[in-house]
């Protein structure tokens, strides 16, 4: 029959259940492969956008390598809130969105903030179900679900953002199978963790726009008609600082104004103020002070307290050091760095943007942290002082032993201090603001050294009148005369017109308030500033008188140093009267009291003995003499951090070597003196391109 039926089994051993039948029909039912379609779920393309260059160079150089890859392209871009991290990947998925037949997939992995992130296993399912899986045949469990999600995206290249992601566990669950694929991360954090696990991700940081990309999205945003003059514009944008969101912000507030008949220019007047700066950055739901508390409130306490102890600080750029001298402790600050609060600003060095800094200024609580910032630089700048010199110094910061200087060598330590300087004088503006009028004047006192050595005499002017005011107003009689007298001194030092009778004004009043509360020291410091004066005047003789008056004040007291000074002086003034020999003895005799200083020989001070030495000799026509005094100042000086003294000794030692015939040796040291009073900004660098020219 042709339809007979044979039933049997045949050939080997069979374990379990068997199925027999006439026709069996397998049908396998795989709903996924089916089913997947290309999500469309990139956000739109930002309509204004600006610069980023580099950035996008190395994103393309990136994307360019794509094909030779085994693994998906990572790209992190990191930075502040408010940077243009979304914006920017964002501008970028969109010009490659049509090489990626598998579509685009984009998740904001913090919508509540980042103390909230967002679950991967949450966002997992959504992207799952974009991906053409219905929720009733989606696995159940965590790792059967990424399985699927690996198996939906192995077939085609498709771009994933993940947007404001907090932690790496949020990202490694939401990485395609397919090695063409393209992810996009966008964080505050530098995700290092990433890093590690994927060694080829590519991690961009954004930082602020430069000036002309400022000014173009600001006019892209307002609109030109609403467009500020240039000076209100260049306001505007310097309170912004390059801060995208801000610059946005601002130019929607300039639009809104001109829309309202009203001029635009009066933004610049809420911007530079920083006590409505921030204010004036808020319009409806773009808010720079909420993307920063946003920031602030996700720190944890020893952070956060880091946060606003930085905002006491006069300026938002300082020492990595201070910064661990405010915490306790060095991982606050990594943490403040990490999160893009805190960026590098040289070495040793970090700064706050300036408008994190605002708000942290307007989270700032109590004093304690004013006075650990004023403590800090008082402290630093005492060790530079005592390094520098052993002269006498008023104030409790330099009654104890003190504390080290960053280095042992005067020189490296006053180079050490030199990025510092504005803020320090910025320090002293704070602490006689804030009435902290004995920090106030022991600045001045401490800072003397510094401003001496590296001729900063605006500075040092200023921080001298506002250590005088705050002495006034501690009540204390020998700081307004230790005040008068470094007033005097700088004024004396800087040497215009104006400065001698400013200068000769303070020393005398120096003199009267230390006279009246018995006080030696100052007195004889007066008294040695009035014969410098008189000295400066062509008057030596009666530079002499105030000299020995000065000596015959130390009478009693143990001060070695003051004598030695004292020394020199008068042997100038014999050099300025033409007694040449009582000159060269008492130089000489100087040189020697400088050098055997118990403690540490006055290095400075000998260089100066020996150099002056050298002119009395060139003035009592013996040459001879004079080039082994100039070569010895000019090793001792350079160890000294001192360009315009230096300058000056170089500048005489190549006037005599040119008189000599050595001429090449001779404009040797001119280049070198030219170089040192450009460093000063002296205005005796003409004197050398003279030489030169």
């Amino acid at each position: 029959m042709g339809d007979e039926i044979r039933n049997a089994i045949e050939g080997g051993t069979y374990h379990g259940p068997v199925l027999q039948g006439r026709e069996i029909q397998y049908h396998h039912h795989h709903h996924a492969a089916a089913t997947i379609r290309a999500p469309r779920q990139l956000a739109p393309e930002p309509d204004v956008f600006v610069d980023r260059h580099p950035v996008f160079a190395e994103l393309e150089r990136a994307a360019a390598g794509r094909a030779a890859r085994s693994t998906p392209l990572i790209v992190a871009l990191t930075g502040l809130g408010g940077m243009g991290k979304t914006a920017t990947a964002l501008r970028w998925l969109h010009r490659l969105r049509r090489h990626f037949p598998g579509g685009q997939l984009q998740a904001d992995m913090s919508p509540h903030g980042h103390l909230q992130p967002l679950d991967p296993h949450s966002v997992l399912q959504g992207f799952v179900q974009e991906l053409g899986t219905r929720a009733d045949e989606r696995p159940a469990g965590q790792a059967a679900l990424e399985a699927h999600y690996r198996s939906l995206t192995a077939h085609a290249p498709l771009l994933v953002l993940l947007d404001d992601v907090v932690n790496v566990g949020q990202v490694r669950p939401l990485l395609p199978a397919h090695p063409g694929s393209v992810v996009v991360v966008t964080s505050r954090m530098p995700l290092t963790a990433l890093k590690g696990r994927y060694p080829s991700m590519l991690g961009l940081t954004l930082g602020s726009l430069d000036r002309e990309a400022s000014a173009e999205l600001f006019r892209a945003v307002a609109g030109e008609d609403a467009v500020p003059g240039a000076a209100a514009l260049e306001s505007v944008l310097a309170a912004c600082g390059g801060y995208p969101l801000a610059v946005r912000i601002a130019a929607a507030r300039a639009g809104e104004l001109y829309g309202l008949g009203e001029d635009p220019a009066e933004l610049a007047r809420e911007l530079g103020d920083h006590r409505t700066r921030l204010e004036a950055l808020e319009v409806d739901d773009l808010s720079v002070p909420q993307v920063l508390g946003a920031v602030h409130l996700s720190l944890a306490d020893g952070p956060a307290a880091l946060y606003r102890a930085l905002g006491a600080h006069p300026t938002p750029e300082f020492s990595r050091d201070l910064v661990k001298w405010l915490a306790g402790n060095d991982t606050d600050t990594r943490t403040l760095v990490r999160e893009r609060v805190l960026e590098p600003a040289g070495e040793g060095r970090v700064r706050m943007h300036r408008l994190v800094h605002d708000h942290a200024r307007s989270l700032a609580d109590g004093r304690a942290p004013v006075d650990r910032i004023l403590e800090w630089y008082l402290r630093r700048a005492a060790a530079v002082e005592r390094l520098v010199s052993d002269r006498w110094r008023y104030g409790p910061v330099f009654t104890g032993p003190g504390e080290d200087a960053a280095s042992t060598d005067a020189a490296e330590a006053l180079d050490a201090f030199e990025p510092d300087r504005a803020n320090a004088v910025a320090t002293a503006r704070l602490a006689h603001d804030l009435g902290r009028y004995a920090m106030a004047w022991q600045l001045a006192e401490a800072l003397r050294g510094f401003f001496f050595r590296r001729k900063y005499h605006p500075d040092w002017i200023e921080v001298c009148e506002l250590g005088l005011k705050a002495a006034g107003a501690c009540g204390d009689d020998l700081a307004v005369a230790r005040m008068h007298y470094e007033l005097a001194f700088a004024h004396a030092d800087r040497g215009d017109a104006a400065d001698a009778g400013t200068a000769g004004r303070h020393y005398r009043e120096a003199l009267r308030l230390a006279s009246a509360a018995g006080h030696a020291r100052t007195e004889s410091s007066a008294l040695e500033g009035l014969g410098l004066l008189a000295l400066r005047e062509g008057a030596p003789e009666d530079a002499a008188e105030h000299f020995r008056r000065a000596a015959r004040a130390l009478d009693g007291l143990d001060h070695p140093r003051g004598r030695a000074l004292l020394t020199f002086h008068l042997g100038r003034a014999h050099a300025a009267a033409h007694r040449h020999q009582e000159a060269a003895d008492l130089l000489l005799r100087a040189r020697r009291m400088f050098a055997e200083l118990p403690g540490r020989p006055d290095r400075f001070n000998e260089a100066k003995s020996l150099w002056h030495h050298a002119r009395a000799r060139l003035r009592a026509d013996r040459p001879d003499e004079a080039l082994p005094s100039l070569d010895e100042a000019v090793t001792l000086i350079a160890t000294c951090g001192a360009p315009k003294e230096q300058a000056d000794i170089l500048l005489d030692r190549g006037d005599l070597l040119a008189t000599q015939g050595n001429r090449p040796e001779a404009q040797a040291d001119w280049r070198e003196a030219l170089t040192l009073y450009e460093q000063a900004s002296s205005a005796s660098a003409e004197r050398a391109r003279q030489r030169l020219s």
